[in-house]
């Protein structure tokens, strides 16, 4: 076998060139950052605690925040934007139908029709209240919501602006979540399941 031999020399330099390159990137790091974009994280619409005593009123907001996620719309912000809106809102069954099933069934429609939409949402009651079998006990509330669209969705049959909507809204590890919208049908199989009229 042979030696390799290095001058002092040249470790030395070695060792200061590579001193000089570790303090560089050590300096540098943060005037780097600062020039990279950060995104900005979804913030969930709901409150912390009800206001004016309404014992409903985080419920409801929840079941708003829902509407608002769902149907606030960019096609130009992109799918997964969308998704994480509702996400933030949403209970976590909720998001696994949204990111599963909802989004991808209307993704496609969306973005080839350049949708862009905004809505108004106003609450007209409170339709159910009752504990949900699965998890055990765990509270939810079904609410009337009226939905004004900026512009009608591709897609439909009759193209609304103006149409009722039934939010369910389940109390997830404390707070109140939007889930998923329900048909009235689904309503009425939770009451007969909960022995109300």
């Amino acid at each position: 076998m042979s030696e390799v031999m290095i001058s002092k020399k040249r470790l030395v330099v070695w060792l200061l060139l590579v001193l000089a390159l570790l303090g560089a990137a050590l300096w540098g790091y943060p005037w780097i950052r600062k020039l990279i974009p950060v995104p900005t994280p979804v913030v969930a619409l709901q409150p912390a605690a009800p206001p004016t005593g309404d014992p409903d009123a985080v419920s409801k907001a929840a079941a708003m925040a829902g509407a608002r996620a769902f149907y606030t719309l960019d096609y130009q912000v992109g799918r997964q934007a969308w998704l994480d809106a509702l996400c933030a809102v949403s209970t976590q069954a909720g998001c696994a139908i949204d990111q599963n099933v909802i989004v991808p069934a209307l993704w496609g429609g969306l973005a080839q029709a350049k949708t862009v939409s905004t809505v108004q949402v106003e609450v007209q009651g409170k339709v159910l209240e009752q504990a949900a079998a699965f998890p055990a006990n765990t509270p939810l509330q079904v609410w009337r919501l009226h939905i004004q669209l900026s512009v009608p969705w591709p897609g439909q049959v009759q193209p609304l602006t103006s149409f009722p909507a039934l939010a369910l809204v389940i109390r997830e590890n404390g707070t109140w979540k939007f889930e998923r919208f329900l048909t009235e049908d689904e309503v009425q199989a939770l009451e007969k399941k909960a022995g109300q009229p």
